[in-house]
């Protein structure tokens, strides 16, 4: 758990001991799995769901989910390990059922497990500063996505 007296004295430099490249792996590879599944589920969504607008706005920050997959791979390859890559999912394996408030409710809930994974990595592990950085990066991407998700179950229920 990262210390709040070396990140009040240290500011966003950092001393002591973190996470080893090979727990690094170990620690960010589940996640990755996580995010690489819950983009296959935006997809579905996309493909299926009846509002143009909905859609629309999902395909934006899936281009930032996107991108978000592929720093966390990096991440992992800078550390000497093998990324998870998904080879393994298959795209009919992730329905969300017909009804669109559900699609958006249950695509709400797997953003938001990917978020507290975001958050306990940053907060109960010592991860290097680089890998601090793109966590935070990726919990505020997905705080943003989360937002979008609520406006648009809020608008579909009052809609």
């Amino acid at each position: 758990m990262p210390n709040p007296i070396k990140e009040v004295l240290l500011g966003r430099g950092w001393a002591g001991q973190t996470l080893s490249r090979a727990e690094t792996v170990e620690r960010l590879n589940p996640v990755l799995l996580q995010f690489l599944k819950l983009n296959h589920n935006y997809r579905y969504v996309i493909r299926t769901h009846s509002d143009n607008a909905v859609t629309e706005a999902l395909k934006r920050v899936q281009k930032t989910a996107r991108t978000d997959v592929g720093k966390l791979s990096e991440t992992i390859l800078s550390c000497g390990g093998s990324p998870e890559n998904g080879t393994d999912l298959e795209p009919e394996d992730f329905t969300l059922g017909p009804d669109d408030l559900a699609m958006l409710s249950q695509l709400e809930d797997l953003e938001t497990e990917l978020n507290e994974a975001l958050v306990h990595e940053r907060q109960e592990h010592e991860h290097q500063m680089r890998t601090r950085g793109i966590l935070e990066a990726l919990t505020s991407n997905s705080d943003e996505r989360l937002t979008l998700l609520g406006d648009l179950i809020n608008r579909a229920q009052n809609g």
